[in-house]
């Protein structure tokens, strides 16, 4: 019996550390996704992609998916090659686990500037979902939606 409750607390405690290891690497994944954006690398941010991945984008348009993760990246790359800069950054992120599920929450604050030069001011809340695939972790859905001071 003491065999057996010695081998319940470590699992337990196994377990806490493998909780907490996911958290951060699921951080990991999503600081990967940002250094990807902001470097305008389609190739290295749409890894981090699930196929069927959707989104709601802060343009209040309906949701968005995308059944082909090269036809995604092409739109990225597509975008960079116009001349599309970013360089946002996140936030206070927070990450909770469901298993092989994880919802990070953060702010991304910073620019987007246009092909034309147009510089466009970004503060959004951003809400990821993440499923763990093949021991990766990959976004399924992100919804933006801007900070609105109240009026």
């Amino acid at each position: 019996m003491k065999a057996l409750t010695t081998l319940l607390v470590i699992g337990m405690f196994a377990t806490a550390v493998a909780v907490a290891d996911d958290a951060d690497d699921v951080k990991a994944a999503l600081q990967r996704y940002m250094t990807a954006l902001n470097a305008g690398d389609a190739n290295a941010w749409i890894q981090l992609h699930a196929v069927g991945n959707t989104r709601f984008s802060t343009d209040n348009g309906l949701l968005q998916r995308s059944d082909s993760l090269e036809e995604q990246r092409k739109n990225q790359q597509a975008g960079v090659d116009a001349g599309v800069k970013i360089n946002v950054q996140s936030r206070h992120v927070a990450v909770s686990l469901y298993g092989n599920t994880a919802v990070s929450t953060r702010y991304g604050v910073g620019t987007v500037t246009q092909p034309n030069g147009t510089v466009v001011q970004l503060n959004n809340r951003i809400t990821t979902v993440w499923v763990k695939q093949g021991g990766q972790w990959k976004i399924t859905h992100m919804h933006l939606s801007p900070v609105r001071l109240p009026q």
